[in-house]
């Protein structure tokens, strides 16, 4: 197995992904000649010399592409880019998957465009674990396609729930459709065809969920359009920094118990995006995986483990087993 890691992305590039990725091969994640780091090569070789990854491989790539950039400008004018070679190296089969915590959105076009998509898949989504009650809930799509239709909505749903199975370890995941209410009728008319399409599909469907649902752990998989997801995302990532930055002002203040201030801090390391690493990007022709613009070491070392697990459960070959035994439902 290959692994492209995107050296150049993220707001710490590119010490921050090094560390990362010597972290990953510290924890035994994944080993240092199953990297593909791309970047500027001299510098990049120089870090990963220096960080004890001598068998790490370099894929040079001097254009930088920046975390504000059109995305589709990069792909036309930043061909040498770390995603744009990244990404071509996955498609030639350099590699088995790429990981970058770079501009989303180019990474979601090079995606789409330079590996392309799984046949007979409309449109790839992002989806992002989230955590619960009840262990992660898969949230899909959190950015990829903002104007959606009802198909994209159920090959989401589809998706999610092999990856829930595969990379995740639910046996049964169940899927629940985003909406502002639990009863029939709610809902604006995308919504009550995608209803309708997953009550006819062959996923474990609970039906109509809502924002205070995800938190709960009811479903395993929430489906939604990418705008709400990604407000959804960020609305709890600044919502956990908030109450952390809050509880542990206080706690400065008044210093609890060693075993009480263990116990707090455990509990909100479950609600770091870091202990999660990234989002994988499901429907393009190979694991894609996009961390965090803020991404830490931590971030990156979870990031490659689950590009890891996305190879090794063979999660594309499931989505199209899935997409063959539904094919009269989800051909666009």
């Amino acid at each position: 197995m290959k692994i492209v890691l995107d050296a150049m992305g993220g707001d710490h590039a590119p010490g921050c992904v090094i560390d990362g990725a010597a972290r990953a091969v510290e924890s035994r994640t994944v080993r240092a000649d199953q990297l593909l780091v791309a970047g500027p090569g001299a510098e990049i070789r120089a870090l990963l010399d220096a960080a004890g990854l001598t068998t790490a491989d370099v894929l040079d790539a001097p254009e930088v592409v920046g975390m504000n950039e059109s995305p589709t400008s990069v792909i036309r004018t930043k061909k040498r880019s770390s995603i744009v070679l990244g990404m071509r190296a996955a498609a030639e089969g350099q590699a088995q998957a790429f990981v970058s915590a770079g501009n989303t959105g180019a990474v979601v076009g090079a995606a789409s465009l330079v590996l392309g998509r799984l046949k007979g898949i409309a449109r790839p989504g992002i989806a992002a674990p989230m955590p619960t009650r009840s262990g992660p809930c898969v949230v899909i799509d959190v950015g990829a396609n903002i104007y959606c239709k009802p198909v994209h909505m159920l090959q989401y749903a589809i998706m999610a729930d092999e990856y829930s199975r595969g990379a995740l370890g639910k046996t049964d995941p169940v899927v629940g459709l985003l909406n502002i209410g639990e009863e029939e009728g709610k809902g604006n008319p995308l919504i009550q065809e995608v209803h309708a399409l997953l009550q006819a599909s062959d996923v474990r469907y609970a039906g109509f969920v809502e924002g205070q649902d995800i938190m709960r752990g009811s479903v395993d998989v929430v489906v939604c359009e990418g705008f709400v997801g990604n407000v959804i995302l960020k609305v709890a990532e600044g919502l956990a920094t908030f109450i952390g930055e809050q509880v542990f002002g206080a706690l400065k203040v008044h210093p609890p118990r060693p075993e009480v201030g263990a116990a707090i801090s455990e509990a909100f390391a479950h609600l770091d995006y870091a202990e999660y690493g990234g989002a994988p990007l499901l429907g393009v022709a190979a694991p894609v995986i996009i961390g965090h613009g803020r991404s830490d070491a931590r971030a990156v070392m979870n990031m490659l483990g689950a590009a890891q697990s996305a190879v090794t459960h063979d999660i594309n070959r499931h989505i199209l087993e899935r997409l063959a035994q539904s094919s009269g439902k989800t051909v666009p």
